[in-house]
């Protein structure tokens, strides 16, 4: 283990602190500007599609961007790549205060989120160095934790941000804040593993096969990955849902995303406390029926009611789940790449995304006005996570 593992209670529980509150700017560029939908469609005249497609846009960006910065954190360390992400992350978000038109904001999306990706590959890997794979569960369980703050409180701050100061302050408010996140990177988080010149970047396609090879990597991966895209399809389709076909004001909707957040946020702790009793893999192996039962439900609800009652609550229950099984995947997919933290983080990363930028696309696809797309994809994507578990079970 690196000799910049927390030596005591109090370090261990500022790295949490510090780490979490970086990873938290991903989750946070989401969710805060959620309720202004409506009014960036308002401002510039523009459908309720193309506003949703700058959330597309910023899935992918975050997806591509994980890629091309793993062999460059392997290579050069994991500080100054954070350091250039977030510097591109706040020039972004200045660009999208300043923007005239929805095109320039779904542009300007995409940058942000190249920046931002950052903030999610670098930190999963520092913990990777620090921390052994159940340690690790334990680790992430405990981020969720702080970084979970972002989706409770975010859409509250969007909300009041709109209300008072209008959709632009949003923007200004993640510049202000992706300055702190560059500060604390600066004076707090510790260099792991620095530059290697054996870390060839030429290489790093033959480096990202030789992970693909890691039957474990590839279960744990595509697992999370497709409950990220549950998660995804929801963060993408809940406005519509609830501000248009349930009719709810944005203050209400705000609402309902927190209270997820708290049951995603609270889920993780939950994990955390059990990752005391049970082993890594026997604790997965238990926790991914949830999702099959609530993908089932889903299915059934979206053939025979819309019932806004069942359905938030089914939607309450997914998110939980994705609490407890978000970190036990990340941490068993990285358990055998000690040697090449930033590229395995990267490439779990990427996988993760591509499947919710698939859902979050199919979302503004298929979309017809009513809560049908939305709970059937995320009723699949439960249903799939789990037969995804059972395939790829390691072999004897």
């Amino acid at each position: 283990m690196s000799s910049h593992r927390p030596k005591n209670k109090k370090d261990f529980v500022i790295l949490l602190l510090v780490l979490g509150g970086i990873i938290a700017l991903g989750p946070l560029t989401i969710d805060v500007y959620l309720p202004a939908f409506n009014a960036i469609g308002a401002e510039f005249k523009s459908s309720e599609r193309l506003v949703q497609l700058s959330l597309t846009t910023y899935f992918i960006g975050i997806t591509f961007g994980q890629i091309i910065y793993g062999p460059i954190v392997d290579r050069f360390g994991k500080k100054p790549p954070l350091f250039f992400g977030l510097v591109l992350f706040i020039l972004s978000s200045i660009g999208c205060y300043y923007c005239k038109n929805i095109e320039q904001l779904i542009v300007l999306r995409f940058f942000q989120a190249f920046g931002a990706c950052a903030c999610t590959v670098v930190p999963r890997a520092i913990v990777r160095d620090l921390f052994t794979p159940q340690e690790s569960g334990r680790v992430f369980s405990h981020l969720i934790l702080v970084m979970g703050a972002a989706p409770i409180l975010a859409p509250l701050v969007g909300n009041i941000l709109l209300e008072q100061f209008g959709w632009r302050s949003i923007f200004a408010f993640l510049s202000l804040f992706s300055v702190f996140c560059l500060l604390l990177a600066y004076r707090a988080i510790p260099e792991t593993r620095g530059a290697d010149e054996n870390e060839k970047i030429s290489k790093a396609l033959r480096k990202y096969l030789g992970i693909l090879r890691d039957r474990n990597f590839v279960r744990s991966s595509l697992t999370g990955g497709l409950m990220m895209a549950g998660l995804f399809a929801f963060v993408t389709g809940s406005p519509a849902i609830y501000l248009d076909f349930f009719n709810l004001s944005s203050r209400q909707f705000g609402l309902i995303f927190s209270l997820n957040s708290i049951g995603f946020v609270c889920a993780s702790q939950i994990n955390a406390y059990l990752l005391r009793r049970f082993s890594l893999e026997s604790l997965f192996k238990k926790i991914i029926f949830l999702p099959l039962l609530v993908g089932i439900l889903l299915l059934i609800s979206a053939a025979s009611n819309h019932d806004f009652l069942v359905i938030t609550l089914l939607f309450f229950v997914f998110l939980f789940s994705c609490g407890m099984i978000f970190p036990n995947a990340t941490a068993l997919a990285l358990a055998n790449q000690a040697a090449h933290s930033g590229s395995a983080s990267a490439l779990l990363g990427t996988i993760q995304f591509a499947l919710a930028a698939c859902a979050s696309f199919l979302i503004g696809k298929i979309h017809d006005g009513s809560v049908v797309a939305v709970v059937l994809i995320v009723g699949s994507c439960g249903i799939l996570a789990f037969a995804t578990q059972q395939i790829l079970k390691e072999r004897r």
